[in-house]
């Protein structure tokens, strides 16, 4: 059977076999493969069966997918050949198939594209864990906002006595 060897951040080998439906690569847990790594999107890339063997399609991925080193098109489709190097942003592993046609990676004609436009977005709830920063926390400091009120109000008081200064001194 076809499979996909994955190189995991930490060195672990995953060998991950090819079946005849659509499999979801990406960060969410909601992936057919889910690789825990920050530079992979949540939905990064599908393989599926299709054309001679297997078809790579990138879901619009922020850091990439790569064939051999070569960045994919979002949205496009990649017949895959055996032995190819995939890239899920930092993510590095192999296609393996059995019983695949030889070949380098290539575009299928425009045709056979079959990316559609969805019909609504939703905002995940866990979006800030693709930062790789910290969420700045918005804490109210009672003692910094009166400091800080305090310290307008001697300052206009300050322009308002300077202002009287100079009204006296060019009235004399």
């Amino acid at each position: 059977m076809p499979n996909l060897k994955i190189s995991l951040p930490d060195g672990t080998p995953l060998d991950v076999e090819l079946t005849d439906e659509v499999l979801g690569i990406g960060r969410g847990t909601d992936n057919t493969i889910p690789l825990d790594d920050p530079s992979v999107s949540g939905h990064h890339a599908v393989i599926s069966p299709g054309g001679e063997g297997y078809i790579l399609k990138d879901l619009g991925s922020t850091n990439a997918t790569c064939i051999n080193g070569k960045e994919c098109i979002a949205g496009a489709e990649y017949q895959l050949s055996p032995g190819d190097r995939l890239r899920f942003g930092k993510i590095e592993s192999v296609f393996d198939p059995e019983h695949a046609v030889g070949g380098e990676a290539r575009e299928l004609p425009e045709d056979k594209h079959t990316a559609k436009v969805a019909k609504s977005s939703v905002k995940p709830s866990n979006f800030m864990n693709a930062s790789p920063f910290e969420k700045r926390s918005e804490r109210k400091d009672p003692a910094g906002t009166a400091i800080m009120g305090f310290a307008a109000l001697v300052l206009v008081a300050a322009v308002v006595v300077l202002g009287l200064v100079f009204a006296m001194s060019a009235g004399s």
